[in-house]
């Protein structure tokens, strides 16, 4: 039980963020294109059948934050979990890690599919500023079933994205994996005037049959959109590198 809880990502994890730390064990959501199981070497039932605190996750917090003292690098909540599972609600675990956080001087971002319980914590995020992400594939609810079969609504994550925006909190959206061009690009048309930053992605991990994307179309398709709303993003390194001499003359600042 000694080693650290905050960790440096390894891999394309590091694309989000250069800390994090996992709260929970277990995730309820059951997306399909989990990779979490794997690298924690879980069978997907065992995995997806619920979510609980990890064990002494605070007080270990609290022995690595002082650590982080004066350290400008940003914390991520989470990476093989959601920060805001229903019981959270009971056990109030990511509100009390947040707490840990602000009060060791530590930036934090966020990123969950459960918006409607992560607003509880909105009076934090604007007093620490703390970036509140979600991640949303698709525009139609009809999708869930297929792909997310345990995770919440995407109105209600889009509704705490636009929440969050009016309160002044910066926000971002992860748009990874992408399911459906098509689907990606309505997100991003639905939530254009809320999200600060945007981060795009492909579908890695798994090979779907019949499931065939021109990544190098639509990668050339989201830097139009984006340049044409004036949005903010991130294209993932997975995903630029689709990119054909002719989209990496014309936004150059997307290797960025």
């Amino acid at each position: 039980m000694s080693e650290s809880v905050i960790y440096e990502p390894r891999g394309a994890a590091r694309e989000y963020a250069a800390l994090a730390v996992n709260l929970y064990d277990g995730c309820p959501h059951g997306c399909k294109y989990c990779y979490a199981p794997a690298c924690l070497h879980k069978t997907r039932e065992a995995f997806h059948a619920a979510a609980a605190p990890r064990k002494g996750i605070l007080s270990r917090l609290e022995r690595d934050v002082e650590k982080l003292a004066g350290d400008e690098r940003r914390v991520l909540l989470c990476f093989t979990c959601d920060p805001y599972p229903d019981c959270e609600l009971e056990h109030g675990v990511t509100r009390r890690a947040l707490e840990i956080l602000d009060a060791n001087h530590v930036d934090v971002s966020v990123l969950t599919k459960n918006g409607m319980v992560a607003r509880r914590d909105f009076d934090l995020y604007q007093r620490n500023e703390t970036e509140f992400g979600a991640t949303i594939c698709f525009a139609d609810e009809r999708l869930l079933d297929e792909w997310e079969p345990g995770a919440p609504s995407i109105a209600s994550r889009m509704n705490a994205i636009a929440s969050a925006s009016r309160l002044g909190i910066q926000t971002w959206v992860s748009v990874e994996p992408v399911i459906s061009p098509l689907q990606a690009w309505r997100v991003m048309e639905l939530l254009r005037d809320h999200v600060d930053v945007w981060k795009v992605g492909k579908l890695n991990h798994m090979a779907i049959a019949g499931l065939a994307v021109d990544w190098q179309q639509f990668l050339a398709g989201t830097l139009e959109l984006m340049d044409r709303r004036g949005m903010n993003y991130q294209i993932r390194d997975a995903l630029w590198a689709h990119a054909n001499d002719a989209i990496k003359a014309r936004w150059p600042q997307a290797t960025v």
